[in-house]
């Protein structure tokens, strides 16, 4: 054996550190069902902490604060489950998972020479881990012995306290790693990345307690998302062993781009990686980024950005005549924007159809009634084995089964069934609301008449999805309204006006704060340096320049009540932790623009329903529509007899 094979092969004393977030099976975390990667043998080695009800731990956490946000609620406003009304919660999960292991199969899995250290290590982390995070409620907690690698799955419940929205106690990941003093230091490195890198550094500690050193892998991947990374490195692995393959074929049997590929094994999966790298970073500067807003007032401009959005995988919230994009997204979104035109009137056959039907159905009492409004409306009916519709606008006749399962006549059949089943939710719902509330409710039923009756056509709110009232742009436009509303306990026509000047005066305010911690910053430096040259030369200085600075020191010192030096430290810990609370205060400002920008859409909309013209602008919006469409048939018309002139 080579000197070098020597080398390589001695045992290594550094050990990697894992502190991920998972998706939380307690099913397989409890060993309710066996997974392939699981040894059956080694599962009675497993070490449980905890293993409570969830339901119970909700309970004993939640019950009173819920009871608090219940007192002199209306019934429909009450929660009645806070467990229940977690796991339909968009904004947070019921529970989060995270995974903690030290070192990987090679050097701690199973068999190997760090295994046993590996759990004594993962049970000191786990009798700490709720001690260093008091609002991080376990309920339930493993040590997996019986797979490749010891590791823990620690199951948790983030609970914030004092809180002003919501349940004053409640689930909150941001305001509960904020309580345990873990703040976002910058917009791409969030609140969850500040308290990861704070317990890789207790596992770090753990290391070198036991003789061993952090192998840092992968750094600069440290807040990525990690199912791009290891996808990418799977396809890395099969493209290599594919070429190591190649050089076990005859040579007679290898191309000459194969050989290419083996010739140049190492450069080629260099630049694969190389792209790989890059890829990652992009997606790591997109998952740090803010969301700002992109106004736009066309709602055919607005579907057409939104379609390629969704193509172009790009987040976004769609609000009223707003769009909120990544920062990062701006340019595309511009982009996007510049490229439209209106959409001619040929396209899109197979959608045109659809929403026919779909708006149908809410004016027919069965299938054949809606056939024959078909006919009425210029289209050709197929009847036969397989029943196939001719719009007005096409050149050939459709099947109903290529649009769909939801246009087969059995599934048309029972959506006329269930047709009254919104519109009596509604009118169930406004016989308990508020008046102000019932203005919106009203419009929502005026909305449904003016589809019923064809007053104009109607929007899906999910372009992937077909229209019904549950999918109107429109509708869901006034239902967001309803639920802006509830969720800042908004109750009258006052309350809309109040909560926005609120809003708009906490945003003024805190912008207000921050520029006074700004500007004081500079001199907050150059007093605690007089500070420090007070306390250290009044003694033994006689010199009359510097008595004046000693008075003017001494001024300093009475203006904040110091007398000693060691009372300096407090000045110092205030500006070291003033970009800290600065960075605090713009994510408060942040979220209240957010809130602002809500209540905005709601007293928009509240002034429209109330002079009484609401349904009066969609229609007026579905004439100049049509009118538009008219005038762009006429100019091809136009122009196709001057093409065949100059043929």
């Amino acid at each position: 054996m080579s000197k070098n094979q020597s080398t390589s092969n001695a045992p290594s004393n550094k050990v990697s550190v894992t502190f991920r977030v998972d998706k939380g099976v307690l099913e397989h975390n409890n060993r309710t069902f066996i997974a392939k990667n699981v040894v059956r043998e080694r599962v009675p080695d497993n070490i449980i902490y905890k293993q409570e009800d969830i339901r119970a731990k909700y309970h004993e956490i939640f019950d009173k604060a819920l009871e608090e946000y219940n007192t002199g609620k209306r019934a429909d406003r009450k929660i009645k489950d806070y467990y229940e009304h977690m796991l339909k919660s968009k904004k947070e999960k019921p529970f989060y998972e995270v995974v903690v292991q030290f070192g990987d199969i090679e050097n701690c899995g199973f068999g190997q020479r760090n295994f046993e250290q590996a759990k004594q290590m993962l049970d000191e982390y786990m009798k700490e881990f709720e001690k260093r995070n008091p609002n991080m409620k376990v309920f339930n907690a493993v040590m997996h012995l019986d797979e490749a690698t010891p590791h823990l799955h620690i199951d948790f419940l983030p609970v914030c306290h004092n809180q002003k929205q919501g349940l004053s106690t409640r689930i909150s990941m941001k305001k509960a790693l904020e309580e345990q003093g873990f703040i976002s230091s910058s917009k791409r490195i969030s609140e969850w990345a500040v308290w990861a890198t704070a317990e890789k550094e207790i596992m770090t500690s753990i290391l070198k307690r036991h003789g061993l050193s952090r192998d840092v892998k992968n750094a600069h991947y440290a807040h990525m998302e990690c199912e791009e990374y290891r996808q990418s490195r799977k396809e890395l692995e099969k493209l290599n062993k594919h070429i190591n393959e190649l050089k076990q074929k005859p040579d007679a049997e290898i191309t000459q781009e194969e050989v290419k590929m083996i010739k140049n094994q190492n450069d080629f999966m260099r630049s694969e990686i190389v792209k790989r790298d890059e890829k990652i970073r992009i997606l790591s500067k997109k998952a740090g980024a803010r969301f700002v807003p992109f106004e736009v007032y066309s709602p055919d401009k607005m579907q057409f950005i939104i379609d390629e959005l969704q193509r172009s995988n790009i987040q976004f919230v769609e609000e009223s005549n707003t769009l909120y994009i990544p920062d990062w997204a701006t340019k595309n979104c511009c982009a996007i924007a510049a490229k439209y035109q209106f959409p001619s009137k040929s396209a899109g056959i197979h959608d045109e159809i659809k929403l026919d039907i779909d708006t149908l159905v809410y004016s027919c009492e069965n299938f054949p009634q809606l056939l024959d409004k078909l006919r009425e409306k210029g289209y050709e009916i197929k009847e036969g084995k397989y029943l196939a519709v001719k719009s007005p606008n096409a050149q050939r006749f459709v099947r109903l089964k290529t649009l769909g399962e939801d246009y087969l006549p059995q599934h048309i059949e029972k959506r006329i069934a269930d047709r009254d089943k919104f519109p009596k939710q509604v009118q169930a719902r406004s016989a308990k609301a508020n008046e102000t509330e019932q203005r919106f409710y009203s419009t929502i039923t005026q909305t449904v008449i003016a589809v019923r009756t064809f007053m104009f056509r109607p929007q899906k709110t999910n372009p992937k999805k077909i229209y019904s009232f549950e999918n109107d742009k429109e509708i869901n436009h006034l239902s967001q309204q309803l639920l802006t509303m509830r969720d800042f306990n908004i109750n009258s026509r006052d309350d809309i006006y109040e909560a926005a000047e609120r809003s708009q005066k906490k945003i003024d305010d805190t912008l207000a704060q921050i520029r006074k911690l700004t500007e004081d910053m500079p001199t907050l430096k150059s007093d605690i340096a007089q500070l420090k040259f007070f306390f250290s030369a009044r003694q033994n200085n006689s010199d009359a320049m510097n008595q004046v600075r000693l008075a003017a020191a001494k001024e300093v010192a009475n203006k904040y009540g110091i007398t000693s030096a060691e009372e300096i430290e407090n000045l110092e810990t205030r500006l070291r932790l003033s970009p800290t609370y600065i960075s605090s205060l713009k994510n408060e400002v942040s979220e209240e623009q957010m809130k602002l920008s809500r209540i905005s859409d709601l007293v928009h909309t509240y002034e429209k329903i109330i002079e009484g013209n609401y349904i009066d602008n969609l229609v007026a919006a579905e004439r100049e529509r049509r009118q538009r469409e008219e005038k762009r048939e006429e100019k091809n018309q136009d122009r196709t007899p001057d093409k065949k002139q100059a043929i």
